[in-house]
């Protein structure tokens, strides 16, 4: 399939509303902080006499939330997400507004006031995504769409939006392709057949659309295309099945991609920028760690030593960057030489090779404490796809398209596969997990990782497992005897609200 230069967007008049809705709860915010600090008559007057500063702090605020995405809800479906995003963009405009003050001379005076400011514009932007979201739950605020084809990728693309209701995404019909008699007025998926392509614009049109959904087959792109490109002139955003899949379940579907698509992701990507920022947040992270967690990392080393004979840490050969190998580090959790007999295996669910001390290390994730001197070392990073070992790696690389695009990036500790799946207990839950692995390599950025840092600290806090997933053969997959277990509980189901309900 050829890729399509996706421009998937929220329509310019939701994002001029949202736009809106946010500066006015950034003004009620300034508003009551003002009044709280100074009572409603004197607060009254100051902002009379300060509304250059005001108003210039003011615009900041609207700016940072911008800059942040915020006025894209499409792009924040998950609580979690939304506290993340709105903790940046708050922070950062107080930073910015701070210096504004800083350099009038007002700072004596509207520090009081900014902080108050920040926490309210902070519960107002909450409050403002929780009432888009329930806007939108009402219907107000779809996307119109159409859906131009009508094989079997046109009706997974209709039944993706089904599932999937909170993207917003209204389908309007169906286009067909070519000049198939007989077709127009039958329902695919329970969608109807409006036209043909030729009557395309008449039907962008009449049903005011926002979006076209291209899941047409591949002997009719070239000519599709060619219809396609007044389009995105005209303001209409255009997407894939390949990008739709990716938006709503923030995976990438390794079946719809090709050496084409993944070069054009590889090119929009800013990866070589974000990795520099990412060693540098690695070595302070880790190091910072380290210190912190040195009392119980002693403690848990003590109690591996007295529960069971052998070492207190587990070394293994894994593959890290590139396919080069690097021996991971962790506390042991297991008897000593668990797979001397058996070799790589998979573990069964209730693994009789924990030990009673290794049960709670997992629980906690305080066993992976050691993988930060890894971190250091450069072999990997708090945050990227799980460390395997070559042996599975071999065999997953010749069922799964793909896999070895994982190696692109370090493995992490932590990782948006980790915690937004359970761990692979087979040959398609491992594609899943690729999936998810190659949608965080191409949208690497600083916020998606607070968000998957935010997971995990919940996961360790709480010491929740996620349910898990058992074959038929009722044993779960690991890739190996020692990490046999999952890294935190499902993200969708944790959360109030889900990122994605798949």
């Amino acid at each position: 399939m050829q890729p399509i230069c996706s421009s998937r967007s929220v329509p310019r008049r939701r994002v001029w509303l949202f736009g809106a809705s946010h500066a006015v709860g950034m003004m009620l915010a300034l508003l009551a902080a003002v009044c709280l600090r100074l009572g409603w008559e004197d607060g009254l007057a100051y902002l009379a006499s300060h509304h250059v500063t005001v108003s210039a702090s003011w615009g900041i605020f609207l700016v940072a939330l911008g800059s942040a995405g915020l006025y894209d809800s499409d792009r924040l479906q998950g609580l979690g997400r939304t506290l993340v995003t709105a903790s940046v963009a708050v922070g950062g405009g107080t930073l910015l507004a701070t210096m504004l003050l800083w350099a009038t001379s007002s700072w004596e005076i509207a520090r009081g006031i900014l902080l108050v400011f920040a926490i309210l514009a902070f519960v107002a932007v909450l409050v403002m995504q929780w009432i888009h979201r329930t806007m939108r739950g009402f219907g107000f605020m779809k996307s119109r769409c159409l859906v131009i084809g009508t094989n079997d990728e046109a009706r997974r693309a209709i039944d993706l939006i089904q599932r999937h209701p909170q993207a917003g995404l209204h389908v309007m019909g169906v286009v067909h392709c070519g000049k198939e008699p007989g077709i127009e007025g039958t329902l695919i998926a329970d969608c109807p057949v409006l036209g043909n392509d030729e009557s395309l614009g008449r039907l962008v049109r009449l049903h005011r659309v926002d979006e076209l959904i291209v899941a047409a087959p591949d002997e009719v792109e070239p000519t599709l295309l060619r219809h396609l490109r007044s389009f995105r002139y005209r303001g209409v955003a255009l997407g894939d099945y390949v990008t739709l899949h990716e938006e709503l379940t923030q995976e990438i579907s390794v079946e719809h991609i090709n050496d084409e698509w993944l070069l054009a992701a590889s090119m929009n990507s800013s990866r070589p920028h974000i990795r520099r920022f990412k060693r540098a947040l690695d070595l302070v992270a880790s190091f910072g760690v380290l210190l912190l967690t040195a009392p119980l990392a002693a403690l848990a080393a003590l109690l591996v030593k007295l529960d069971s004979p052998g070492p207190v840490l587990f070394r293994q050969e894994r593959l890290g960057r590139d396919g080069v190998p690097f021996t991971i580090l962790k506390f042991r959790t297991m008897i000593a030489e668990a797979e001397s007999r058996t070799g790589p295996v998979w573990a069964k669910d209730r693994d009789p090779r924990i030990t009673r001390v290794g049960r709670w290390l997992r629980k906690f994730r305080i066993d992976e404490v050691p993988q930060l001197v890894n971190v250091l070392r450069g072999e990997m990073s708090l945050i990227g796809p799980r460390p395997e070992r070559e042996f599975f790696v071999r065999q997953l690389e010749e069922q799964i398209p793909f896999y070895a695009e994982r190696f692109m990036v370090h493995p992490g500790i932590t990782g948006w596969a980790q915690v937004m799946q359970s761990y692979a207990a087979s040959i398609e839950e491992s594609r899943r997990k690729l999936q998810a692995d190659l949608y965080y390599i191409k949208h690497m950025s600083l916020l998606t990782d607070l968000y998957i840092i935010l997971k995990t600290v919940q996961v360790v806090f709480c010491g929740r497992e996620r349910s898990r997933s058992v074959d038929g053969m009722g044993a779960v997959s690991a890739t190996d005897a020692e990490t046999a277990r999952d890294t935190g509980r499902s993200a969708a189901s944790w959360w109030p609200w889900r990122v994605h309900p798949s």
